[in-house]
């Protein structure tokens, strides 16, 4: 199904944060507590989610096919990429439910080659890149391999042209960071609900701040879900243009 097949239940409340001296080093968008996977659904209820990776798929779609620009951390956050978190909730959402109705998954959450198998009609040419499970601390080593990995594939001839979706799966919950080259930012999106009052949220700083991104990221989890993964996995996807 189609986004614009959709209707959106809602559109959400959220609170902006700015982190930094002086000029704004961060911009975290904090959204309403039913404005997250387990509640916004087709049928505007609570009834719980898995759906985390096919939601980071199709929004990695979906900001590529609308050509989506974030911009820094001091400017105001693109209304676009909201709606299209909205759109990817329901969609992941329905998907899954579809999915389980048919019986045809071994596992509630899926990995990434199966969300990609699972949103083929959204998703078009976006492919696999690279892939790595690590066995390590995630509050320790994730800035490491998120920058390692990113550092050999801007130098790939193709890489200043194309966003990089980044895809970490760690406790059975999925994020997505966007590497934009041409407003040099990264975005992390998290479409869980963190607390009572707090849903999914969305961070943009620049680049140059990923460090201090993941680190954040560390205490979000750490603070919200009491989790210092030991073991993670990081996907990296990228639209390929020559795939029919």
């Amino acid at each position: 199904m189609g986004s614009k097949n959709i209707e959106m239940p809602f559109f959400p409340h959220y609170e902006t944060e700015l982190l930094g001296n002086g000029d704004a080093n961060f911009r975290i968008t904090w959204f309403e507590s039913k404005f997250s996977q387990s509640h916004y659904n087709i049928y505007n209820k609570t009834i719980g989610s898995n759906a985390c990776t096919l939601i980071a798929i199709l929004l990695a779609s979906k900001c590529q096919k609308y050509n989506v620009i974030i911009k820094g951390p001091q400017d105001n956050l693109n209304i676009r990429l909201i709606h299209l978190l909205a759109i990817s909730m329901l969609e992941g959402n329905k998907i899954h439910e579809e999915l389980k109705s048919n019986q045809v998954l071994k596992h509630l959450n899926l990995n990434v080659p199966e969300a990609l198998k699972y949103t083929e009609t959204h998703t078009y040419n976006l492919v696999e890149w690279r892939s790595s499970i690590y066995m390590e601390r995630l509050s320790r080593s994730l800035h490491e391999n998120i920058k390692n990995n990113y550092s050999e594939w801007v130098k790939l001839d193709k890489a200043p042209k194309e966003n990089l979706y980044v895809i970490l799966i760690a406790d059975a919950r999925t994020v997505l960071f966007i590497f934009q080259r041409k407003t040099n930012t990264v975005t992390l999106v998290d479409s869980h609900q963190h607390s009572l009052d707090k849903g999914a949220f969305i961070t943009i700083t620049n680049q140059t701040r990923l460090a201090h991104l993941c680190y954040w990221f560390k205490e979000v989890a750490r603070k919200c879900y009491n989790s210092d993964p030991k073991l993670y996995e990081l996907s990296f996807l990228h639209f390929q243009d020559n795939k029919k």
